[in-house]
């Protein structure tokens, strides 16, 4: 199990409404969407495990180990959170 260091969540991509392909593009005015995520590790007391936050797309850190992909994010990237389930 990855435990992240504090501030940081680990987090499970939402599979609708993502984008299309996990490359680095940068960011531009145009395109600031944001996706949302079910927290699985991190901050017990402000995001615990099974929230649903909102942030934006380019925020997402990308590990994949022994053929899985796991996401971080740091908190403060959060702009919200949402009731929706996937």
């Amino acid at each position: 199990m990855i435990t992240p260091k504090k501030g940081i969540l680990l987090i499970k991509k939402h599979k609708k409404g993502q984008f299309k392909a996990d490359i680095a593009v940068e960011e531009t005015d145009e395109n600031k969407n944001l996706i949302t995520g079910e927290v699985i590790a991190g901050n017990e007391v402000d995001y615990p495990v099974g929230t649903t936050v909102i942030f934006g797309k380019y925020s997402l850190f990308l590990l994949v180990l022994q053929g899985e992909k796991f996401y971080f994010l740091d908190a403060e990237d959060v702009i919200g959170t949402c009731s929706y389930k996937e």
